[in-house]
């Protein structure tokens, strides 16, 4: 070794110990000077509560502090890593009776305060979105003041097939202008249009109420909508969305309605609905169905049909009849189409002030894939007037808010509170992202806001306090609910630790390229994973494990043991056979820009691959890039 000229008479040892102080020093240096390397705890979480006697509503409390650790009990994680859908908004419908009460019963400094209360963030609770009636609903005033009508009324036996007589006249004597104000406080608002009944000549009833749609009127009724867009769009009313019949497997008795079988309103959307809007250069989008929960079979044939869709985004549904899950189910058949809850109405049935079922409402929706939450009417009087008054039209129903008719006060019902525990601190674009179901009667559900901000909403639907700890990460805090509470909490900062991205404790499927699920085989338990089934039953379901360290592991269903690499060399096939979580049982879950994962072995780095020469060979994980065979879109069974 050569030495340079000062460093000749240096003894090695000496040079040594100097090399070795040197860089023991710029080590103590490098410990305390970099950043720590485990996430400091301390985040303040504003927290603002409603009691369900309402005499505490959406009232800031003391803020709690994140501290580090977990907690035990009733533990609600919060996994901000995994994205679900991402939130449209909240709210309920300016029916006809709604703007009629509020602009003629009302005062306008008193209009002005109600608004800013629905619609700003700030001084209200900021609703973002409003089902619109396209033409008369039950909720209309009676005639002679107002009554039944549709844009395009005609004498009884005319028919204006080319909609000579559309108008929108009726609309801008109070419903536009409301729309308007609500709009100028808050731009984020979507309106979606959904009508009660195409005008009368179009149908066999010759009504607005009753029938069916004539098939000479088809085309006539797409125009129509187009039309109804147009319109509004040039009173500066942008329409985010439509529906093309409210509740189609109804026909109510006294108010407007229309039959509109599945079969019939595919044929619609296909063949009439979307072509028009797409002729027209119409980016309005068409949700299908708009009815209960009771019938996912209606949306499954919309969606089933290619054709109809490609024009069609998702669903809308209707909380009256059947389980919130269906959505989920629906979700699941059809991953890469959305979903919406566009009504569900409180009234003097429900035997509370609404409080409860807002909240169950809300809750249930948003972990089902929902878009948006949507009471009925948003404005009525307290005796649940004004409406048609005729047949069954809803005379119990109850606003988001009342208006007293002779004084123009204001009433604010548990409906409004339910809805601004989420709508005033979630923001349009938020993601819903992963939070675990409570006990003892705790339920909840968490948001991600565009600027990075948590928000995790609870609601305690047991009849004594509830104690839980909330876990992000490698941090939590601890509250107490009283009976029949809800609280909201928000707080900031970036999650450390405990999240791998992957819907930990949730039983999925995985779909792969070709449009089959991922199987671990039906016939026997440790054959080779492929993607070959038509449908997912039990061998095609998989229970995420959190396997430490960000990663996670893939239990079969079918047998309890772990899908693996194989532990004896790299490039065997996938199968569920291990008994114990290893090297080779273990992934990273990482999610594609495109909605769908992809699972990297931890074992040898390669990717889990469906094969790109032919659809059913095992899966493997071999492939050192991730292209169309290494991508799998996912669901909740």
């Amino acid at each position: 070794m050569y030495w340079s000229t000062p460093l000749r008479n240096v003894s090695v040892r000496s040079l040594h110990v100097s090399v070795i102080c040197t860089i023991l020093l710029f080590s103590v240096v490098a410990i305390f000077s970099s950043p720590p390397q485990v996430h400091a705890a301390g985040e303040t979480v504003n927290v603002w509560l409603t009691t369900g006697d309402l005499s505490t509503h959406l009232a800031p409390q003391a803020n709690l502090t994140f501290g580090n650790g977990g907690g035990g009990g009733n533990v609600i994680t919060v996994n901000e890593n995994q994205t679900y859908q991402q939130m449209d908004g909240f709210g309920a419908s300016f029916t006809d009776s709604s703007a009629w009460l509020v602009y003629n019963k009302m005062s306008g400094s008193q209009r002005s305060t109600l608004m800013n209360s629905l619609f700003s963030s700030t001084s209200g609770i900021g609703l973002d979105f409003l089902r619109q009636p396209i033409g008369a609903s039950d909720l209309t005033p009676p005639a002679p003041t107002v009554g039944e009508y549709s844009y395009d009324d005609m004498p009884a036996g005319q028919t204006d097939p080319s909609l000579t007589h559309f108008s929108i006249n009726h609309d801008t004597a109070y419903i536009i202008p409301v729309l308007k104000q609500a709009l100028q406080i808050n731009p984020s608002i979507k309106i979606m249009g959904t009508p009660w009944s195409p005008p009368g000549w179009m149908k066999s009833s010759g009504s607005m109420e009753g029938g069916t749609l004539n098939s000479s009127a088809y085309s006539a009724y797409a125009n129509y909508f187009a039309k109804y867009v147009q319109a509004y769009q040039a009173q500066g009313l942008p329409i985010y969305a439509i529906t093309p019949q409210n509740e189609p497997l109804y026909v109510p008795n006294g108010y407007p309605g229309m039959s509109f079988p599945a079969a019939d309103e595919t044929n619609f959307i296909k063949n009439n609905l979307g072509p028009t809007f797409a002729q027209d250069g119409i980016t309005t989008k068409i949700l299908g169905y708009d009815h209960n929960w009771d019938q996912p079979g209606y949306p499954d044939t919309i969606l089933g049909d290619s054709t109809a869709s490609s024009y069609t985004a998702g669903t809308a549904w209707h909380c009256y009849g059947g389980t919130v899950d269906a959505q989920t189910t629906v979700h699941n058949s059809f991953p890469n189409k959305d979903t919406w809850e566009t009504e569900c109405s409180g009234g003097t049935w429900e035997n509370s002030n609404g409080f409860p079922n807002t909240m169950s409402l809300l809750i249930g929706v948003v972990r089902n894939w929902g878009k948006s939450v949507v009471r009925w009417g948003m404005v009525l009087d307290p005796n649940g007037q004004p409406n048609l008054g005729t047949g069954a039209a809803c005379s119990t129903c109850r606003g988001v808010v009342s208006v007293d008719q002779n004084s123009g006060n204001v009433t604010y019902n548990g409906d409004y509170y339910g809805l601004g525990q989420a709508s005033k601190f979630v923001a349009p674009g938020a993601y819903h992202i992963d939070s675990s179901a409570g006990n003892n009667g705790i339920q909840d559900v968490a948001f991600k806001n565009p600027d990075g901000s948590k928000v995790l909403v609870a609601y305690n639907s047991a009849s004594s306090s509830q104690s839980f700890n909330v876990q992000w990460g490698g941090e939590n805090f601890a509250y107490t609910l009283p009976a029949g509470a809800a609280a909201t909490f928000k707080w900031s900062g970036t999650q450390a630790g405990g999240g791998s991205g992957a819907p930990i404790g949730k039983t999925i499927w995985l779909n792969a390229t070709n449009g089959n699920y991922v199987s671990a085989r039906i016939d026997q338990s440790n054959n080779p994973l492929n993607a070959s089934a038509t449908q997912v039953q039990a061998w095609e379901e998989f229970d995420v494990i959190d396997a430490g360290n960000g990663l996670i592991a893939l239990k079969s269903h079918a047998n309890g043991d772990y899908v693996s690499t194989r532990i004896d060399q790299s490039n065997n096939p996938l199968d569920a056979s291990a008994t114990q979580v290893q090297a080779w049982e273990e992934f990273t879950w990482l999610p594609q820009s495109d909605g769908t994962i992809a699972l990297q072995a931890q074992a040898n780095g390669d990717y889990v691959s469906a094969r790109t020469d032919q659809n059913n060979t095992p899966l493997e994980a071999m492939v050192t890039q991730i292209q169309g065979w290494e991508k799998f879109t996912w669901g909740q069974v």
